[in-house]
């Protein structure tokens, strides 16, 4: 049986409703298919939009005592900067050292600046500003000079530090003259 537009149209004529149910399917198909594909991507697409509202509610949140936090973190950087050394103000960061042995009743044999590992790194904002002090005292003044820059009004880092005694060995003697020599790093601006 050849097909022919004459016999087409013959066909189409006596099974109308056979023919319309069968485009009505494969029409029906297509869009289950297009939709279902699709199913994952607006899964996807859902999931993002939650994930958004989500951080804005946390941001709303957040936000409600925002002022307060920047109060406090203003009050903490002032706090901080009053705290740091400057590196061009040799002088008075000499002081500070100098201030400390008057308290403490130590003999300042060396006050040198040096070169810190930060200072060769890239520059940051704040930065060491690194001293070498070597003092001299008994042992309570020795203690009470370490206790002093521990407690002082500058951070600093300690690099490297030795003790040694003058004298002879023998029984504890707590009057014997100790040497103290520390490689430290105020931290500051450059």
């Amino acid at each position: 049986m050849a097909f022919s537009t004459r016999n087409l149209v013959a066909f189409l004529k006596k099974h109308p409703v056979a023919i319309g149910c069968g485009v009505l399917s494969v029409a029906l198909l297509a869009a289950s298919y297009l939709r279902s594909s699709r199913a994952g991507e607006l899964a996807a697409l859902l999931k993002q939009k939650e994930e958004e509202g989500q951080k804005i509610l946390d941001n709303i949140r957040s936000g409600s005592n925002l002022s307060e936090q920047v109060g406090t973190l203003t009050t903490a950087t002032k706090e901080l900067e009053s705290r740091l050394v400057r590196g061009s103000e040799r002088a008075r960061n000499q002081q500070y050292f100098y201030r400390i042995e008057s308290e403490t009743g130590v003999k300042e044999i060396s006050l040198q600046p040096t070169v810190s590992g930060q200072q060769r790194l890239p520059k940051t904002l704040y930065t060491g500003i690194g001293y070498t002090v070597s003092v001299q005292g008994d042992y309570r003044q020795i203690l009470n000079f370490i206790g002093r820059l521990e407690s002082g009004p500058h951070f600093y880092r300690l690099n490297s530090g030795s003790v040694s005694r003058q004298g002879q060995r023998g029984a504890a003697d707590k009057t014997a003259t100790l040497t103290l020599t520390l490689n430290l790093e105020l931290l500051g601006l450059p």
